[in-house]
């Protein structure tokens, strides 16, 4: 009963605000394992600390995905992938559009960006960038369990969206900019985009956590030599090959227009045309694809178009990643 307060509000944190089953504060198995507590009272120490409830729920959540993915993989035969394909699990955030009339908070799609008093606004050559999106990574840190980003302060994507400029050209530096604000940063100012500016209206968003593995077109199943990915026959595709793409449906499935808007922090993109690893790995050829990790897709919505209805993709290698590096970012933009 002590430690209930601290149980629902890991949970509310990380399921993005959403209601909740009971079953979901179960994780007993992971509690017994990993606490040293010798008495009651420091067991009831560490249950009514948040910081070691998130702990305990992120590891029943990583220790449920993979029994999930292999409770799939045994049942369409592809047990022997099993391990392999759990390793590739990742989590990232969805972030849903709230409905009309939603304020927005401080992670939010268009609008005008929080930046420090006086601060320049981004350009590319002599263009103003698009300002895309922000993203609290305080309310990010609550839900997340994989600690890639900064526990705080503010994330900023912009995007050269008008030059004509290629964004592989190296002359003219990379298509998209992300930019971090730090939590102590006493005075931000929603600033307004300078005149001439592309811009897009201010969308409320809902970041909820959300396992994914890779699509089909991507470089992550090239080292699964013994999985029969080749489908020779495309109108008999062998039985192998039926029962992977019938995992991936289950887990990653075709993007489909129907299901959009999808925008996503971290885990894998969902391309709309071949394969953007590929495409982001050209800008440091000494990266290999599979290093690069999805740091942002943001889609296209009715009143706010990328291109012919495309999306941004946002790529960075892991490395940086971790560093905090986010100069290195780079951007894919695909479009119909």
């Amino acid at each position: 009963m002590q430690s209930l307060p601290s149980l629902l509000a890991c949970v509310v944190d990380r399921m993005g605000e959403r209601s909740v089953a009971p079953s979901l504060l179960e994780f007993p198995q992971v509690v017994l394992e990993q606490s040293q507590a010798q008495t009651t009272a420091q067991f009831v120490e560490q249950f009514t600390d948040p910081r070691t409830v998130r702990a305990w729920a992120a590891a029943a959540d990583a220790a449920n995905t993979a029994e999930w993915v292999r409770d799939v993989c045994q049942d369409l035969r592809l047990g022997k992938h099993a391990d392999a394909l759990v390793a590739l699990c990742r989590t990232g955030f969805d972030l849903t559009p709230r409905s009309d009339g939603m304020a927005a908070g401080r992670t939010r799609l268009g609008g005008c960006p929080d930046l420090p008093s006086g601060a320049a606004w981004p350009h590319r050559r002599d263009r103003a960038m698009t300002f895309l999106a922000q993203i609290d990574l305080a309310e990010m840190s609550r839900c997340g369990d994989d600690r890639l980003l900064p526990s705080a302060g503010l994330l900023q994507i912009f995007a050269d969206l008008t030059s004509g400029t290629a964004w592989d050209d190296t002359a003219h530096g990379p298509g998209v900019l992300v930019m971090t604000q730090p939590p102590d940063t006493r005075e931000f100012v929603a600033t307004a985009a300078p005149a001439g500016a592309e811009t897009f209206p201010q969308r409320a968003v809902i970041p909820s956590v959300n396992l994914t593995l890779p699509p089909l077109d991507s470089p992550f199943y090239r080292d699964f030599t013994d999985l029969d990915l080749t489908n020779r026959d495309p109108a008999y595709p062998g039985e192998e090959f039926a029962a992977f793409i019938e995992f991936l449906n289950e887990f990653h499935p075709p993007l489909d227009d129907d299901d959009r808007p999808q925008h996503r922090l971290l885990g894998y993109a969902d391309p709309l045309q071949n394969d953007p690893w590929e495409q982001c790995a050209t800008a440091e050829p000494d990266v290999p694809p599979t290093q690069w990790q999805l740091l942002a897709q943001i889609d296209s919505e009715p009143d706010a178009l990328l291109g012919d209805n495309g999306l941004i993709y946002v790529f960075i290698p892991r490395d940086a990643l971790a560093a905090g590096d986010f100069t290195r970012a780079r951007g894919v933009w695909q479009t119909h």
